[in-house]
């Protein structure tokens, strides 16, 4: 579902129509998603026209009325956002980007999942793919148009999700740590990192005859072994 589902309006929102009780419904948003903010506005406002009523000023309690209904029109978005499932609500429009981040955060691309990057940030798989398979490689993304340039996300996207995203750099340390240490390391090494013996053979035979690995995906394909044996290596 995209940012067209925030535009359906909870029933809630239709209850705050009626007179006295109906800031309560703000109350209940807050309830439902946590927001104190939301339930200190609604108690508030509810007391206030409780107290009105009591005192004959009806004017007053009439006269909250689009108040509290231009309150929870207000909050709705927000509201729908906080209580909408994972990736339900995803930003395909600018906007909604921006609302979401600044209530959900932003995604770390360098440290993200791929889950994130399709559930949160809407982004298709085969570009989602491309993101973890040039981070696999040991590439750390530090600004949007790489992105476009190295993954190819189509500039328009990455216009859109920018207000959702951060690059953050991690420093690395001096010796490898990474999935490169398959084409660094000698067989001694790489067992003592807990690779079967045969394992460790494979993979240092087949960069000896081929070269190094350009990638983990060219690691599985070239010597057949399954992600699982050195996945503890990446």
């Amino acid at each position: 579902m995209s940012s067209a589902a925030l535009r359906q309006i909870p029933k809630w929102v239709w209850w705050s129509f009626l007179p006295i009780f109906g800031s309560l419904t703000i109350a209940y948003a807050g309830y439902l998603t946590k927001t104190k903010k939301w339930l200190q506005i609604g108690g508030s406002m509810s007391a206030f026209a409780i107290l009105a009523a009591l005192g004959g000023q009806f004017w007053l309690v009439y006269l909250a009325v689009p108040i509290q209904f231009a309150i929870a029109m207000n909050i709705k978005n927000s509201y729908l956002i906080k209580s909408a499932p994972r990736g339900t609500i995803l930003p395909t429009e600018r906007s909604t980007a921006q609302l979401i981040a600044s209530i959900r955060g932003q995604v770390d691309i360098n440290k993200c999942s791929k889950d994130d990057l399709v559930y949160i940030l809407g982004l298709p798989i085969a570009y989602s793919n491309n993101i973890e398979l040039i981070k696999a490689e040991g590439h750390m993304f530090i600004h949007l148009e790489e992105l476009t340039e190295l993954a190819d996300v189509p500039e328009k996207l990455c216009q859109t999700i920018e207000p959702m995203i951060t690059f953050n750099y991690y420093e690395k340390s001096a010796d490898p740590i990474d999935w490169q240490r398959l084409n660094v390391l000698p067989m001694s090494a790489l067992m003592e990192l807990g690779l079967d013996r045969d394992s460790a053979t494979l993979i240092c035979h087949e960069r000896q005859l081929h070269g190094a690995y350009r990638s983990l995906v060219e690691v599985k394909r070239r010597t057949g072994l399954p992600l699982g044996v050195y996945k503890h290596l990446i």
